[in-house]
């Protein structure tokens, strides 16, 4: 009985891992985007107005998957409705001071907005979004690249989409965030 049990957990195992590496496997489209239709209360979206938001979460200091991903994120936004849509940077590690994950969203774009979490509030997003984040060390993380679509209906956020694949299919962004806008209560 406990080797089936073994191999169940194993087997499992495996297919978990699978879906969280390979997310495009359920995603619902060849652009890597996953729909979605959750609403959320944000604290640090509480005063924000605009229609769409964009979400990123990462880290300052990171170096393999943020800056790559925020000068797609910042081509994208190039080409959008800048009154319409807002960019957030949520930083994910603890350790850097109060005032850097906003210096840091502000080199890939002026308009963009990097947002500081407490041990606590960090905790409440990870689980809130499902995010995958394993602590390195101290100054580095291993997380993914996914981009967050948002949209504002009467006064809360709702995540509409994510999107997983890289590099981003901007096209395809750009028209989904275009419809969003249209579309508006």
């Amino acid at each position: 009985m406990k080797t089936v049990f073994g191999y169940l957990l194993i087997i499992f195992s495996i297919f978990f891992m699978i879906a969280l590496a390979f997310p495009q496997f359920y995603s619902n489209n060849d652009s890597g985007r996953i729909d979605k239709n959750t609403p959320l209360k944000l604290d640090f979206l509480k005063q924000e107005e605009s229609p769409v938001v964009l979400l990123f979460f990462g880290y300052v200091g990171c170096d393999n998957i943020c800056p790559p991903a925020m000068r797609e994120i910042n081509d994208i936004y190039e080409q959008l409705d800048k009154t319409n849509v807002k960019v957030y940077f949520i930083n994910l590690l603890d350790t850097i001071n109060k005032d850097a994950p906003n210096y840091y969203a502000k080199e890939f774009n002026k308009d963009f907005k990097g947002i500081y979490l407490d041990n606590l509030s960090m905790k409440k997003i990870i689980n809130k979004f499902s995010l995958s984040i394993t602590k390195v060390n101290n100054n580095e993380i291993n997380h993914s690249g996914y981009l967050y679509v948002l949209k504002k209906d009467n006064k809360e956020y709702t995540l509409n989409y994510i999107y997983t694949t890289k590099p981003f299919n901007e096209e395809s962004i750009i028209k989904d965030i275009s419809i969003l806008l249209q579309n508006r209560d």
